[in-house]
């Protein structure tokens, strides 16, 4: 299942409808550097087959090798030999690099982040609201659709389970691959002709009390290897230290872009929808907490739930009932506080009206009593503000670690754009054309067409998209002789500059573009330009606001109609 979850190849075969890409290319990096790992361990084992060979001849023959001993066979010698000359790393470097690969591959069918069919669910919940909105499905604008989106939105705002996963997962592998490092590289040094021996596993190359010297021929080819693996190692480790800081849910850092860009969303109130801590220092000392939690608190925590859990089961019903009744007494001593209350007004009604024609100034003096008591009794059972909760950072998310992996796969402009579906925030489709900034260069009957903007999302577009131009207006003007293509100024790259005729009516045709696509389609805009500018030209100069046009022309229209009635 985790082959298929990174590869993606259900996707690739077509078979799968949405083909969500969970993996971003550091996760399938990490998956073939541990298949070159497993390729390397393979190659060694077939060249090298399932023993180190060894040869051993006379300790006379090294020198000089006239003499009659050294032509004969010395397999078997060789093969008695072979305890006593070959060293840990000589005998075992071969396994090792197989046993290291089958570690390194078999960690992906773990089922802690990929497999998981928990990840998995919580991917699909957000493909089926994004699906939903990206397609413009008109269920998308029933209102208990919305409630149900918000509720999983939610559900994915509150959760943190993709980010502890995935953090453990490359947890695991940064671990895995340090060790696996230190071990090749400690046998790999073991090869070389430099005597470095740290743990002291070389031998003398002698067997037989130095009677037979020995030669290990594949000495030289283990060094290669060694070498070649120690590299891949290295290059896995820093693939998964970058994914394991990815988790840690620092703006702006290791691809957590759109934590920077949630931050700057607000509501219609001003008020920030989102509580992200954008602080680093807070950030790691928060993940610190957590994580020293999690090693130790959490288990005294799941122990005493333990405990409590079997205690529970020698309850008998008698201690329950009184357990459901304690909870019972605050509320009817506070019934009882209200008939005392009651009781206590009557009677005073009661008694003043008996005793207001003989006792009138006694009467006066208990009267502030009286009201003063109640008064008291209300002060002490004043209700108090409840305390609320701190909203907690929401930095690991599981929706913002679905939207940063996903950027890796999908164009960061459409996830930016889906965030203003989600949220009270206007989107670019609030684009209109701009009838006070826009212009009629009279000199060269050159209309200059500027857009209003919306707001932080064409901020954050313009952001994204700044070492690409930003954002670009694309659009076309359909007049008298036809469709009239848009040229740039120099002064802003989203004004758009026409030649128009004098007299003439135009509709402008317009969309935001961004990276080449189209991310917006903005209305339709009708203008007509004078055929007499001299007016307008003492009033504006030779730079005539577009608001100018439109007034006239509806002074026109209408002075029209009313010739016409």
């Amino acid at each position: 299942m985790a082959f298929l979850d990174i590869l993606n190849i259900p996707g690739l075969l077509g078979t799968d409808l949405h083909a969500f890409k969970r993996a971003n290319i550091y996760d399938k990096l990490d998956l073939g550097l541990a298949g070159v790992v497993a390729l390397i361990g393979v190659s060694v084992l077939i060249l090298n087959g399932f023993s180190s060979p060894l040869t051993c001849v006379p300790a006379g023959c090294s020198s000089s090798g006239t003499s009659t001993n050294c032509a004969l066979d010395w397999t078997y010698q060789s093969g008695l030999c072979k305890n006593e000359v070959l060293s840990l790393p000589d005998a075992n470097f071969h396994y090792l690099l197989v046993v290291l690969a089958l570690l390194l591959v078999g960690l992906l069918t773990v089922p802690i982040y990929w497999g998981s069919n928990a990840s998995k669910e919580l991917f699909d919940n957000f493909y089926y609201i994004w699906a939903k909105l990206k397609n413009g499905d008109e269920e998308c604008k029933d209102v208990e659709w919305k409630r149900r989106m918000h509720f999983v939105l939610d559900q994915l705002k509150s959760g943190n389970s993709l980010t502890t996963r995935y953090a453990l997962y490359h947890g695991v592998a940064l671990v895995l691959d340090l060790v696996a490092l230190v071990v090749v590289g400690l046998y790999t040094l073991n090869f070389t002709d430099l005597g470095l021996d740290p743990l002291g596993l070389a031998t003398d190359g002698s067997c037989s009390n130095g009677a037979f010297t020995c030669n290990i021929p594949n000495r030289n080819l283990f060094k290669w290897f060694g070498v070649l693996t120690s590299l891949v190692l290295v290059g896995k480790a820093i693939v998964n230290l970058k994914c394991l800081l990815f988790s840690l849910g620092l703006p702006g850092l290791f691809g957590r872009n759109f934590l920077i860009y949630a931050n700057q969303l607000n509501d219609n109130s001003g008020e920030g929808i989102y509580n992200i801590q954008t602080n680093p220092i807070m950030v790691l000392l928060q993940t610190l907490l957590v994580v020293l939690k999690l090693i130790f608190i959490a288990p005294i925590q799941w122990l005493v739930a333990f405990c409590r859990f079997y205690a529970r089961k020698t309850d008998g019903p008698k201690e329950i009932i009184k357990r459901l009744s304690a909870t019972n007494i605050r509320a009817e001593q506070k019934e009882t506080k209200k008939v005392e209350k009651e009781a206590k007004a009557l009677e005073t009604e009661a008694s003043g009206d008996d005793d207001a024609a003989v006792k009138k100034g006694d009467a006066k003096k208990e009267k502030p009593k009286e009201i003063e008591k109640p008064k008291e009794e209300e002060k002490k059972e004043e209700p108090v503000s409840t305390p609320l909760i701190a909203r907690p950072a929401q930095n690991w998310s599981d929706l913002f670690f679905i939207i940063d992996i996903l950027s890796y796969n999908i164009d960061p402009c459409d996830l930016i754009l889906f965030m203003t579906k989600i949220n009270p925030v206007p989107g670019l489709e609030n684009k209109k054309v701009s009838v006070d900034i826009s212009y009629l260069d009279t000199a060269t009957t050159t209309m200059v067409v500027s857009h209003t903007d919306a707001g932080v999302i064409e901020a954050l577009l313009d952001t994204e998209l700044a070492t690409e131009g930003g954002l670009q207006i694309v659009g076309w003007l359909e007049g008298p002789t036809g469709i009239m293509w848009s040229q740039r100024t120099q002064d802003s790259p989203k004004n758009l500059a026409f030649a128009v005729s004098l007299g003439s009516t135009y509709e402008l045709v317009s969309a935001v573009y961004g990276r080449g696509r189209m991310l917006a389609r903005l209305q339709n805009f009708t203008f007509q330009c004078p055929q007499d500018t001299k007016k307008q030209i003492k009033k504006y100069g030779n730079n005539v606001p577009l608001s100018a046009f439109i007034s006239q022309s509806l002074f026109q229209k209408f002075s029209s109609e009313g010739v016409t009635a």
